[in-house]
């Protein structure tokens, strides 16, 4: 009999994921107990004999999946055990940082960007003419499609973008990868939840039926200047998608 005792990175799991089981696992055997704050970037690197952009990526997993939380100056702290979400991405939101990335999800390319006439959509964007450029994405989570999203920019990034291969299968988004193209950083975003009926054609590429309730999540985002940059209109499949903040007192 041969015994495998290759590890998990010789095996093709990234070194963040590998890092991110340990933390998780330490977190439910009760190492760190809720609400304590946990190490440093720096002494978690120091310990697991890791990079810095793999500490972050593996806290990044563990924000998501609402077992940590953040709190702006002082750290990074205990919330508790996993819940049971077989099945369902759960996303815990706590900065503009968290939302502009979607570890553990791939991307299915519905539609690249092309210019299409929408004078709603480019009013909200606040642009002096009627056209944008649109392009659709589904995101799965284990391979079960969860979500489908319409992103809107005005046509010139939109044609930067599309030349750059986004939006493109994989984790990232498209605000992420649009940061390289602006003048001024992504510095904001504004936030509309609405519960909806599913139409046809959503319904179907969410996994749901048609005329059940869905969550519809529309996003503006804007630079430094306070200038438009994208808006974003997000189906979601409420059965296979949770959204969790945390909201604290300031100085709590």
């Amino acid at each position: 009999m041969v015994t495998n005792n290759v590890t998990p990175a010789e095996r093709g799991v990234p070194a963040y994921k590998v890092l991110a089981e340990k933390l998780r696992t330490d977190i439910e055997a009760g190492v760190y107990s809720v609400g304590r704050k946990m190490p440093t970037e720096s002494v978690l690197q120091s310990v697991h004999n890791v990079s810095r952009h793999t500490v972050r990526e593996a806290l990044q997993i563990l924000l998501s999946d609402g077992l940590i939380y953040r709190v702006q100056g002082s750290g990074t702290y205990v919330s508790g055990r996993q819940q049971d979400t077989r099945g369902r991405y759960v996303r815990s939101i706590g900065s503009l940082d968290e939302i502009i990335v979607w570890p553990d999800t791939n991307t299915e390319v519905i539609e690249p960007f092309t210019v299409v006439v929408e004078p709603s959509i480019a009013s909200r964007l606040e642009l002096p003419y009627i056209e944008v450029s649109k392009a659709t994405v589904r995101r799965s989570f284990e391979g079960i499609p969860f979500v489908l999203t319409r992103h809107y920019v005005e046509p010139d990034l939109g044609a930067k973008l599309a030349a750059d291969g986004v939006p493109s299968v994989g984790e990232g988004t498209v605000i992420g990868a649009a940061e390289k193209f602006l003048t001024k950083p992504i510095m904001g975003a504004r936030q509309e939840i609405t519960a909806m009926n599913a139409p046809e054609h959503e319904a179907e590429l969410i996994g749901c039926q048609t005329g059940e309730a869905i969550l519809l999540i529309e996003r503006l985002y804007y630079d430094a200047d306070g200038k438009f940059v994208e808006f974003t209109s997000s189906h979601f499949n409420p059965r296979r998608y949770s959204y969790r903040m945390e909201l604290r007192r300031r100085g709590a």
